[in-house]
C-alpha cells in the first residue's frame, strides 16, 4: 500500500494573501535557432535538450537538500516558525524528494511521454502554474514538469507555502536561467505574462475564480490551454486474503496512507472498500495510528465539524474510532466528508459504483502490492 507522498490537490485563495515569495523576473528572449536534441525535437539553440535538462534539475535539487546558500534550512525553519507545516511533514517530503527526483526516474518519465513525439511540446512558449498549498512542496511536479518541456516557468506560490517551493526556485534559476521567467504568491506581483499554457492543481469550484483573476491580470492569453486537475482523495480496495499474511504491516501502510500530512492530499487514503468489516480491524489500526502519531503528532486535535460527527456517531451507535485529528467510520452517509475515513464492507463492484461517485476528484484507486 503506497503512501501518499507526492503532491497533492486543494482549494486556495487565487489571489494569494501572503507574503511575496521569490521575484518578479521578466525579459525572456529565448533564441529562436533550431537544432536537434537527443530526442529529435527541434529546440532553440541557447537552450539545453532534455537529458542537459535532467541533469540541471538534479543537480539544482541536490544543491538544494545540502543546503546551498543556506535556502532550504531557512525555507524549512520560516515554514515551521510560522505554523505552515509541522516539521515531521517537510522533513518528511525533503525525503521523498532526494528519493524521487533522480535521473533515472526523470529520463523514465521523459521516456514514456516522448513517444511518437516529433516536436517538443511546449517549446520556449510560457506557461503559468497556479500552486496549491495543502502538502509542502506540493507544486513541484509542476516546476519540473515545465522545465523538462523546455518551456518557461512563470508561478503562482500559495499563501500556505511560499518558503519552500521559493527556495527551490531560486537554485534552479543559477542552472536554467532562460527558463525561469518569475514567481509570486500573489497574482498582480508577477505582471502581464500571456502564458500560453495554465497548470491548475485544486477544487473545481475554485477554477473559475481563479482563471478569471488570472484574464484580468493579463497572466495568460484568452486562449490559452488550461489543464486543471481536481481531484481531492484516493480510495483503497483489500480483498478477504489482505489481511491474512500480515496484519500489523498492511495496518501500518493504510495508516501511512489516511495520516500522512493529516489526509490533507489527493494520494491521501479517504475511503476503503474491503472484504473486511472496520470492527474486525480496527484494534490494529489503532495500534499503528498510535505508532505513527507518537512520532508525527496533528498540528490541531480535530475540527468542530468532525467533532460533532464523531459524537453523532457514537449517539447513534455506529462504529466509529479516531485516528488522531481525524476519524475512521463505517457510515456511508459520511462518505467525502474532510477528515472523515470511511470505511465499507463490499466486494469489487462496490468499489467501482463508489469510484464512479467522485469522478475526476478520484485521484488513486491502492491495492494491496503484496498480494
Amino acid at each position: 500500500m503506497p503512501s501518499n507522498h507526492d503532491h497533492g490537490c486543494d482549494n486556495r485563495d487565487p489571489n494569494g494573501s501572503g507574503t511575496q515569495a521569490g521575484q518578479n523576473i521578466t525579459g525572456h528572449n529565448a533564441g529562436r535557432n533550431a537544432t536537434e536534441n537527443q530526442y529529435g525535437y527541434s529546440t532553440s539553440g541557447n537552450q539545453p535538450g532534455h537529458n542537459e535538462r535532467i541533469d540541471r534539475i538534479c543537480e539544482a535539487v541536490t544543491a538544494w537538500l545540502d543546503n546551498e546558500d543556506d535556502i532550504c534550512k531557512t525555507s524549512v525553519e520560516r515554514t515551521v516558525t510560522e505554523g505552515l507545516f509541522p516539521r515531521h511533514d517537510v522533513m518528511h517530503m525533503l525525503g521523498r524528494i532526494e528519493k524521487s527526483v533522480t535521473r533515472e526516474a526523470l529520463r523514465h518519465w521523459m521516456d514514456r511521454i516522448a513517444t511518437g513525439l516529433t516536436h517538443d511540446p511546449a517549446g520556449s512558449e510560457k506557461v503559468l502554474c497556479l500552486h496549491a498549498g495543502n502538502l509542502p512542496m506540493v507544486g513541484l511536479q509542476d516546476v519540473i514538469a515545465t522545465l523538462l518541456s523546455g518551456a518557461v516557468y512563470y508561478g503562482k506560490l500559495s499563501s500556505r507555502d511560499p518558503w519552500l517551493l521559493d527556495g527551490l526556485l531560486r537554485v534552479l534559476r543559477k542552472r536554467l536561467p532562460d527558463q525561469l521567467g518569475g514567481w509570486a504568491s500573489r497574482m498582480e506581483k508577477l505582471g502581464p505574462i500571456g502564458a500560453r499554457h495554465v497548470l491548475f492543481a485544486g477544487s473545481q469550484a475554485s477554477v473559475d475564480v481563479a482563471m478569471e483573476w488570472v484574464y484580468q491580470l493579463g497572466l495568460a492569453c484568452k486562449d490559452a490551454r488550461l489543464l486543471a486537475r481536481t481531484a481531492r482523495l484516493s480510495m483503497a480496495w483489500l480483498d478477504e486474503t489482505d489481511f491474512e499474511h500480515d496484519p500489523v504491516r498492511l495496518s501500518r501502510q493504510l495508516i501511512e496512507a489516511m495520516l500522512r500530512y493529516e489526509g490533507r492530499g489527493c494520494r491521501s487514503l479517504a475511503v476503503v472498500v474491503a472484504a473486511w468489516d472496520l470492527s474486525d480491524v480496527a484494534g490494529t489500526l489503532a495500534d499503528a495510528a498510535g505508532v505513527f502519531l507518537r512520532s508525527n503528532p496533528p498540528s490541531h486535535y480535530r475540527m468542530a465539524g468532525v467533532s460533532y460527527w464523531r459524537g453523532y456517531l457514537k449517539s447513534t451507535g455506529r462504529d466509529v474510532y479516531d485516528l488522531g485529528g481525524q476519524i475512521i467510520t463505517d457510515d456511508p452517509d459520511l462518505l467525502g466528508k474532510e477528515h472523515v475515513v470511511c470505511w465499507f464492507k463490499g466486494n469489487e463492484s462496490d468499489l467501482l459504483r463508489i469510484a464512479g461517485q467522485f469522478g475526476s476528484q478520484l485521484q488513486n484507486v491502492y491495492i494491496n502490492a503484496d498480494q
